[in-house]
């Protein structure tokens, strides 16, 4: 029996991305053979496919970041899961297919009630402002947030998270977007027209608690410039790999001038390397919070999970708000 899944064949555009079958085999006595249901597509997919991701896998190879499905084989040596469980994986790279095998302590069990689609976007998304909210900034009630690209996958998750706890969210995005950030209790702010700043310190003129940049490149001074003096600045999802290093200099030297403010670089995939405990008991958190529908994830759009090539088309488009995800049959 034979699988079809996407494979990055070269470098370039979403064209690259082309189906392609495999054997579909025993899982090995370690693994799980497991049916995709959902799996995200996200910026680190597109970093990949340019090049520009320096821990992507060899080309060829399958892409795709975060995975929802359910078990059809174990091997002999599996003991936390059956065939018919629902689990969710952290997989870095292999998403985008019909099937993955993935070993058990990779896995986490995903609640009977909740759907796929919205299950996968805690994955990355989700669990990566959860955790730069509560592991690495210990936001509080009240605190003053301010969150650039408020828009996209992880900046929709920020403002879903921090509505529940009661922060005074700042959002910046296109005017398109506003109606988004309103929706979640945050005051939009739109960074392409002339004097954003001014409009931020006249809202805020203490200055902001908290900053949280995915962006990056000048808006990592533009960030620092908005904390009060002892506010901190987080910095994440930079998927060109030398703008990161770029940045992270920066945030370091930033760091250090006498006006106590803080800066620091959080990412998921080195996380999960060091500490790959936490990042499952949070997401176990987020399914329970999910389940309970305290949180929402925003979908942008649902293609096919062979329909990765048109997913990336639409991520890199500009129009999105939210989540893409790829869904299976």
């Amino acid at each position: 029996m034979k699988y079809k899944h996407v494979v990055l064949t070269k470098r370039g555009g979403p064209e690259v991305l082309q189906i392609q079958e495999a054997v579909l085999r025993p899982p090995g006595q370690q693994e799980l053979q497991i049916k995709v249901s959902a799996c995200g597509v996200g910026r680190t997919d597109v970093a990949m496919r340019y090049g520009y991701y320096p821990f992507a896998p060899k080309i060829p190879f399958t892409a795709g970041y975060e995975i929802v499905g359910e078990v059809t084989d174990v091997g002999s040596g599996v003991s936390r899961f059956k065939s018919g469980d629902r689990v969710a994986a952290l997989t870095v790279h292999g998403g985008y297919a019909e099937y993955i095998y993935l070993h058990e302590g990779d896995l986490v069990a995903v609640p009977d009630s909740v759907q796929a689609n919205e299950a996968v976007a805690l994955i990355l998304n989700y669990c990566t402002a959860y955790q730069m909210l509560h592991r690495v900034l210990k936001v509080r009630e009240g605190t003053a947030v301010l969150i650039t690209g408020a828009s996209g996958g992880v900046g929709s998750a920020l403002l879903d998270l921090g509505r529940m706890i009661g922060l005074k969210m700042y959002g910046t995005a296109s005017a398109s977007k506003h109606e988004l950030i309103e929706s979640q209790g945050a005051t939009p702010v739109n960074y392409k027209l002339k004097g954003w700043m001014d409009q931020l310190k006249a809202m805020q003129p203490d200055g902001f608690d908290h900053v949280i940049d995915g962006i990056g490149g000048e808006y990592i001074n533009h960030g620092f410039n908005l904390l009060r003096k002892g506010g901190s600045l987080v910095a994440y999802g930079y998927p060109h790999f030398t703008g990161m290093l770029v940045d992270n200099v920066k945030v370091r030297l930033l760091s250090l001038l006498p006006n106590g403010k803080k800066g620091s670089f959080y990412g998921i995939s080195f996380t999960y390397k060091k500490d790959k405990a936490s990042i499952h008991e949070d997401l176990r958190t987020l399914f329970t919070m999910l389940k309970e529908q305290r949180i929402k994830p925003m979908i942008s759009k649902r293609f096919p999970i062979l329909e990765a090539a048109q997913a990336n088309a639409w991520l890199e488009s500009g129009a999105v708000v939210g989540k893409v995800v790829l869904v299976g049959e």
